[in-house]
C-alpha cells in the first residue's frame, strides 16, 4: 500500500501504521495494538491520543478496558476539509495583522522583545503572565466560549487570582445575541463593552504592563508576546478609543 497521500495530509509514519491495523482489527486496546505494530505502548497511547484529536479514531470502554477502533476512512476527507478551514481562518488572522506586523518594524529591534507559545499551555502562560505583572488588562476580540472550552477548570483559577489580586479586566467583544460571556460570580473584576462585527477587529488582543498579547485559534492555537513599553502604549490608546465608543449593552 502506497501510504505517502497519507504522509502527506500531516499523519506520522505510527499514527498510520495504527490506523490501518485498527482498520484491520475492527477493534483494539493499546496492548494488542502494541503487540502487533511493535510500537511501544507508550508511543501506542500519545498517536491514538493525536488520531482521537484528528477525528480518525474513536473508543469505548468494555468492562475495564478501552478498545479502540479506526474511523471510516471517508473520515480523512473530512480531517483535509478541517485542515483547509483551519488554513483559511489563519490566513484571515494573519491578514488582520499584517498592518500592525509592518508597524512594528519600523521600532528598534533592540527594544522589543517577542515570545511565541502553542497550544493550550502558551494560552496559560499567558494568562498566568497577567496575574504575573498585576495591571489591569485590556483586552479585544475575545471569544470567552473558545477559552472555557480549551481551558476549563483554568479559567476559574485565573478569575480566582483577578479577584484576590484585585486586577481589573476590561473587555471589548462583539455587540450581538447569545455571545458567551464569564458571569460577574466567576469573573467580578471583568468589565465588558460591546461594539458591532464591523467595528471590532476579530483578532483576539491582550494589553497588560508592557506587553502586548496576539491569540490566533488555529490548529493548534498560537500566542505571540510582544515586549516593548511603546506598543503596549499604542495599543492602549487604541482599545481606550474603542473604549469609549462601544456599548455597555450586549445588544
Amino acid at each position: 500500500m502506497n501510504i505517502e497521500a497519507l504522509r502527506k495530509i500531516g499523519l506520522s509514519d505510527n499514527e498510520i501504521k495504527i490506523y490501518i491495523d485498527l482498520l484491520k482489527s475492527g477493534s483494539s486496546t493499546a496492548y494488542e495494538i502494541g503487540k502487533r505494530t511493535g510500537i511501544y505502548r507508550v508511543h501506542v497511547y500519545d498517536k491514538l491520543e493525536q488520531l482521537l484529536n484528528k477525528g480518525l479514531a474513536s473508543w469505548v470502554y468494555r468492562g475495564s478496558k478501552k478498545y479502540f477502533h479506526a474511523a471510516d476512512p471517508s473520515k480523512i476527507k473530512q480531517y483535509i476539509e478541517d485542515k483547509k478551514n483551519d488554513f483559511e481562518t489563519q490566513e484571515r488572522d494573519i491578514n488582520a495583522l499584517l498592518p500592525e506586523l509592518e508597524a512594528m518594524a519600523i521600532i528598534p529591534r533592540e527594544d522589543t522583545f517577542v515570545e511565541v507559545f502553542k497550544g493550550k499551555e502558551g494560552l496559560k502562560y499567558y494568562l498566568k503572565d497577567i496575574i504575573k505583572t498585576g495591571e489591569e488588562v485590556l483586552i479585544t476580540g475575545i471569544d470567552d466560549q473558545k477559552y472555557q472550552e480549551s481551558l476549563p477548570i483554568f479559567m476559574k483559577q485565573y478569575f480566582r487570582e483577578l479577584r484576590a489580586k484585585k486586577i481589573k479586566e476590561r473587555i471589548i467583544t462583539i455587540k450581538k445575541p447569545g455571545v458567551f460571556l464569564f458571569g460577574k460570580d466567576i469573573a467580578p473584576t471583568t468589565t465588558y463593552r460591546y461594539l458591532k462585527e464591523e467595528q471590532l477587529n476579530p483578532t483576539n488582543t491582550a494589553v497588560y504592563g508592557d506587553r502586548v498579547v496576539i491569540v490566533t485559534w488555529g490548529t493548534p492555537v498560537t500566542a505571540v508576546m510582544i515586549k516593548n513599553k511603546d506598543i503596549a502604549k499604542t495599543y492602549r490608546g487604541h482599545f481606550e478609543h474603542l473604549w469609549k465608543i462601544a456599548s455597555k449593552r450586549r445588544v
